[in-house]
């Protein structure tokens, strides 16, 4: 069994979720602004078909999912987004990076500094030799943070997924652990 991860950043501690925190979760992948570019949240969420399908996060060694809780400012104390490196290929030394935010934490460069340090965390801790991203690409929000993230653009899927109405393409991105600049670069700038 391993032990649950904790990452303490600069505004932010990354915590795994407790039972307490379904209805957050749950409010979160349900908000339109959240499920419209996500298409795993595509039809709505009760708390019984979360739990069925996306809990328990056990953070495994397979996936390492977290809140981000702030600890200073307005929500300080409660979950505002939702990070994860899931799957983790160990023999590959992969990882694939998800995220979400709560709207009424947006704003705030809560998602670039937990993204940050759990990055940081994926390559320094983890071992791991790159990270990947997938976007669909009307998310300008999510294309911006990796790009700052220093993610690099590998390609586009052609109308890979439906949102919206319509069929879309799906940016991807990938990054490197020779690439990576670390938590503190990617802050200041």
């Amino acid at each position: 069994m391993t032990r649950p991860t904790f990452i303490n950043c600069d505004r932010l501690e990354l915590k795994p979720p407790e039972e307490g925190d379904i209805r957050f979760l749950r409010e979160g992948v349900n908000h339109p602004q959240v499920r419209r570019f996500i298409s795993s949240f595509r039809t709505p969420y009760t708390n019984d078909r979360y739990r069925d399908e996306l809990w328990p996060i056990d953070n495994d060694g397979d996936s390492v999912t977290l809140l981000a809780v702030p600890s200073e400012g307005e929500f300080v104390g409660e979950p505002v987004g939702s990070l994860s490196l899931s799957p983790i290929i160990k023999g590959d030394g992969y990882a694939n990076f998800g995220i979400w935010f709560h709207p009424k934490a947006w704003g705030n460069g809560y998602a670039l500094e937990s993204s940050a340090y759990l990055i940081e965390y994926g390559f320094e801790y983890l071992r791991l030799h790159r990270i990947s991203a997938t976007v669909m690409a009307p998310n300008e929000a999510s294309k911006t943070l990796c790009e700052r993230l220093g993610f690099v653009h590998e390609g586009t899927a052609r109308e890979a997924q439906f949102a919206g109405g319509e069929y879309v393409d799906v940016d991807r991105y990938g990054l490197l652990h020779d690439e990576w600049r670390g938590p503190n670069e990617i802050l200041s700038h």
